[in-house]
């Protein structure tokens, strides 16, 4: 059988990205553009939205935005492009990375107790003698045990740190002792936002500008909603007896932290861009404010599993929260990282693809608008554009494996291949029992080429041989050998 180098594969593979790429910019300037532009209007239409405004990430950069309504009703005034809105519990990411940031930088231990950054808190009696002490990492992941506060919180942006020290020292916190369950709490993030103030010596807002708004250019981003009412801003309104009232804005005070952000498209469109650009991980210098590998961590589960909303009648997705994002692994998709926000007069939501390197976000300025919503049909909208993701390269290990299985069905003899396998490999099936499975298979599909790698990580992948009858395709894991070896193998007959 003729084999081709991996040097000409991996050219063709990048060939065939280059063109896959191309492809798909040319149609999301087009057809999908238009159809994201439809889809807001007729979200904006169907949940009675006054203004909305959406954008999509790709590449590092801002590639559409999407603007229906009105951002001012009383002075009939568009949302545009350019005009900012609350984002409210989507801050709650950038909380979580300032923790790690400080963590990194041997600040603080995620699994010490709340008390130690927090003096106050030694104060506060446990849920039950025998709890355990709230960590800030039950805080990250929503485990501390407090109820679920988000009508209550909402209306609390402006509360003063006297105000946070007597709800510390006097309040009724737990619902449960921390570490048994999930329960979405405003106030853990909060509470997050006086350790950043007490550990960093700042104030919350000037750490997360110093730290993250200013180093990515997120210039109109502020915690001052006040301030940004002066400029293009979403004025957030809510919809009593059929008539709209402009909902009061919430003043910037103690416990921002929990989702007192106010941005604008291509700011918000540079901190997605900054988490997306984490993946995959990669030997290439830090160039973030803070390590890639931090920004992952984010983005794994931390805390119990649940059920996330039915959208759309799709089937629910196993999800959990991490620190300041929820994950979840769409069929479809694949990995989601995505994260709501509600405020009176706003709703918001961003949703991040992490193995496709782009997300979609969506703001809307009516009370608790259902952005989680929008959000996966915008992505299934782009996601119809480009469907297939391009193939990371394969490490040298994984290349010699699948190099030495064509090899072994191209002659039919498994022990062709003997020098690439793992100790234990033809000692759990012997060698007659592959060879026989190997000329059952070239009897069906004939002779073969190799199609494609497509790795799961470093010491796994799948690969497509292409033959004369139809496709095999296999499955190869390596083992943690000095030179890794198969340790195992899976063939199986693509069904057509």
């Amino acid at each position: 059988m003729a084999r081709r180098s991996y040097a000409t594969a991996a050219e063709r593979r990048q060939e065939v990205a280059e063109a896959e790429t191309a492809d798909y910019c040319r149609a999301m300037s087009t057809a999908s553009n238009a159809e994201i532009d439809a889809a807001c209007e007729a979200f904006a239409q169907e949940h009675n939205l006054p203004g909305l405004l959406a954008g999509v990430v790709q590449d590092g950069r801002l590639i559409h935005v999407a603007v229906v309504g009105q951002a001012d009703i009383e002075a009939g005034r568009p949302v545009t492009p350019e005009t900012a809105f609350r984002i409210a519990s989507m801050t709650k990411n950038m909380t979580a990375l300032a923790i790690l940031a400080l963590r990194d930088r041997g600040k603080l231990v995620l699994d010490a107790p709340l008390a130690e950054y927090v003096p106050q808190f030694a104060a506060v009696a446990p849920a039950t003698r025998d709890s355990q002490p709230v960590s800030l990492r039950h805080l990250l992941c929503h485990t501390a045990g407090f109820v679920t506060d988000d009508p209550w919180a909402d209306r609390v942006l402006g509360m003063t740190p006297a105000a946070l020290d007597a709800l510390i020292a006097g309040g009724t916190l737990f619902a449960r002792p921390p570490g048994l369950a999930f329960e979405y709490s405003n106030l853990g993030y909060a509470l997050l936002g006086r350790v950043i103030g007490n550990v960093s010596g700042e104030p919350y807002q000037a750490f997360i500008r110093r730290t993250f708004l200013e180093p990515l250019g997120m210039a109109r981003t502020t915690f001052d909603a006040l301030q940004a009412q002066r400029g293009d801003y979403a004025f957030g309104y809510r919809l009593d007896d059929e008539a709209w009232s402009r909902e009061r804005i919430e003043p910037d005070g103690e416990v921002g932290a929990m989702g007192g952000l106010v941005t604008t498209a291509a700011d918000y469109a540079r901190w997605v861009a900054f988490l997306l650009s984490a993946w995959p991980a990669r030997d290439d210098p830090e160039t973030g404010p803070v390590r890639r590998a931090s920004v992952r961590e984010m983005g794994l589960w931390h805390g119990p599993p649940f059920l996330s909303e039915v959208v759309d009648g799709q089937a629910a997705l196993a999800s959990a929260y991490g620190y300041g994002l929820v994950n979840a692994v769409d069929p479809v998709l694949g990995r989601r990282l995505h994260h709501s926000g509600g405020l009176p007069g706003y709703g918001s939501h961003v949703l991040m693809l992490p193995q496709r390197g782009w997300g979609v976000f969506a703001f809307a300025n009516r009370t608790y608008s259902p952005m989680s919503r929008l959000t996966p049909r915008l992505a299934a909208i782009r996601h119809a554009a480009a469907p297939r993701l391009a193939s990371a390269e394969p490490s040298l290990f994984l290349k010699c494996a699948v190099d030495a299985v064509v090899a072994a069905y191209a002659s039919g003899r498994i022990e062709v291949a003997e020098r690439a396998f793992a100790e234990n490999f033809l000692l759990d099936t012997p060698a007659r029992l592959r060879n026989a499975e190997l000329a059952g298979l070239k009897d069906r599909l004939g002779e073969a080429t190799l199609e494609r790698i497509e790795p799961r990580h470093g010491l796994a992948a799948n690969f497509t041989l292409a033959c004369e009858r139809g496709r095999l395709k296999g499955v190869v894991i390596l083992s943690p050998d000095p030179e890794p070896g198969i340790q195992k193998l899976t063939l199986t007959i693509e069904q057509t």
